[in-house]
């Protein structure tokens, strides 16, 4: 699996969403077309807050696609693309062109079917689109995306898109990326911040599971796998971890 995991910890969020936008300048430079997956919940502020100001930032050609979505109008404030309408899209950073939205008239199981179709047509000839980063969050429970412990969604493996009917955590239809889809991406990038995460990431990151939590599952057939923790995420970790501080 993984040939490469690093864990970086940040003394500040602040630090750590600079250092963040700092990465998808650098992973994005000199690429034309430019796959980006992002997550919702306290990323979406982050990115809006420091994506604006961040030199060297060119998103001329990005396609920004959403790792997992609910299934409710861009209005409601569950709606994730909604949320980077509100807060990044007034920036002047990417426009609402550059996102691939799901279809929040449609039911769970046509939403994703047609969330699929968008995918195929921004990876044309791939079976399995190969985002150039995806951005993920992580759950106090240890799901990521809308990939929930212990649900059936985590094998399956022959859907690039699967509906959720039952999400443990409201709103219950969603949409979400598989497993295969987040591990053929070429850099994954996870970022948990504040003390309710320190255990599970400690379970996550040190503890060998016989059922591994979904984050624990992530990991990159030919990519890379970052973790960026701040300090009362970290604090459990025993294992390396890589001081950052770039203020």
């Amino acid at each position: 699996m993984s040939s490469s995991r690093q864990i970086r910890e940040f003394p500040s969020t602040e630090e750590l969403a600079l250092s963040l936008s700092q990465l998808l300048v650098h992973e994005s430079r000199g690429k034309s077309n430019f796959r980006l997956g992002l997550s919702g919940g306290s990323l979406v502020q982050l990115l809006s807050r420091e994506l604006p100001k961040t030199a060297g930032l060119n998103t001329e050609g990005w396609k920004v696609a959403m790792c997992d979505e609910r299934l409710v109008p861009f209005t409601d404030p569950e709606s994730t693309y909604g949320e980077y309408l509100r807060q990044l899209v007034p920036r002047g950073v990417l426009s609402e062109s550059q996102f691939i939205t799901i279809d929040p008239s449609l039911s769970v199981d046509d939403a994703a079917s047609d969330y699929t179709k968008k995918l195929q047509e921004i990876f044309p000839g791939n079976d399995l689109p190969a985002f150039d980063m995806l951005i993920l969050g992580l759950g106090p429970d240890g799901h990521t995306a809308s990939l929930f412990p212990g649900h059936p969604l985590l094998q399956v493996t022959d859907q690039i898109v699967a509906p959720i009917h039952d999400s443990p955590k409201p709103p219950p239809q969603r949409i979400t990326l598989t497993l295969p889809v987040i591990n053929a991406a070429k850099t994954v990038v996870f970022v948990a911040t504040g003390e309710s995460k320190a255990a599970v990431l400690k379970r996550i990151l040190q503890e060998e599971e016989s059922d591994p939590l979904p984050a624990a599952r992530v990991s990159p057939v030919n990519g890379k796998l970052l973790w960026f923790l701040d300090e009362p995420a970290a604090r459990d970790l025993t294992c390396p971890v890589e001081k950052h501080s770039v203020l």
